[in-house]
């Protein structure tokens, strides 16, 4: 109370001292906080139901589980065969080189047999042409061979050109045959007329049968061109008698 007795409201003023309680209550910006996340959980979730991608259901879920496992297993399957077709196809491999190291091998030993024999057929073609008149052919040798007493006779003849380089002759052979008929009478029979396509050589053979039992004794060649009735050439040949 004052001098004057008159009252005065005391005013209350906080002190950074005061050790008094103060109100328990949540502080409003927490509540604010708490507000404004539920808010923008609510909002999101919303946003995810309205345009987001569609969620599985549970039974989706398993079926999606279980078509991915058994694409797996197929993967699996896929890949056992093909490491089984690998496997295969070096196997395969292994056993096409063993067999063409082989017939590399047996090729090479033909060559070497094959060599000796193109030798000697060089010499044989050499030989069936020295000391023969070619015009452009000419007639190598020749052998005729009749039984006693019998009708057929066997003939082999050989034409020959020059070398393996002329090209091909196309002609005709003519053999005519000197011979005795069983009563003694002698005769000739142009009996054989052969055509022929030569290359280098060619060789002629067959047999025919005489009239008569005509029995020959010597045969003479002649080699026509085409339908030429001038011989270019020919050989006389003796006709051997057999048992």
């Amino acid at each position: 109370m004052g001098i004057f007795g008159g009252s005065r409201r005391q005013v209350f003023k906080p002190s950074p001292y005061d050790t008094r309680r103060r109100s328990k209550g949540l502080p409003r910006w927490f509540t604010l906080l708490v507000i404004g996340i539920l808010i923008g959980g609510g909002g999101v979730l919303m946003l995810q139901a309205s345009y987001g991608p569609k969620r599985l259901t549970l039974i989706e879920s398993q079926r999606l589980t279980d078509e991915l496992a058994s694409l797996s297993l197929e993967r699996q399957q896929l890949q056992a065969k093909v490491s089984t077709l690998e496997n295969r196809l070096k196997t395969a491999q292994g056993q096409a080189d063993q067999s063409i190291n082989a017939l590399e091998g047996d090729l090479s030993k033909l060559q070497q047999r094959v060599k000796p024999l193109q030798d000697e057929v060089s010499m044989f073609l050499k030989a069936i042409t020295s000391n023969v008149k070619m015009d452009p052919v000419g007639i190598s040798g020749a052998s005729f061979v009749q039984p006693n007493n019998g009708e057929t006779l066997n003939y082999h003849i050989l034409i020959v050109q020059e070398n393996d380089q002329q090209p091909t002759y196309d002609g005709r052979i003519e053999v005519t045959f000197e011979g005795r008929y069983p009563n003694g009478k002698t005769g000739a029979i142009k009996a054989l007329v052969v055509p022929f396509s030569v290359g280098h050589y060619q060789h002629l053979s067959g047999e025919l049968t005489f009239p008569n039992q005509f029995q020959a004794s010597r045969a003479t060649l002649r080699i026509f061109q085409g339908d030429s009735k001038r011989a270019l050439s020919y050989r006389t040949f003796s006709v051997t008698q057999s048992k």
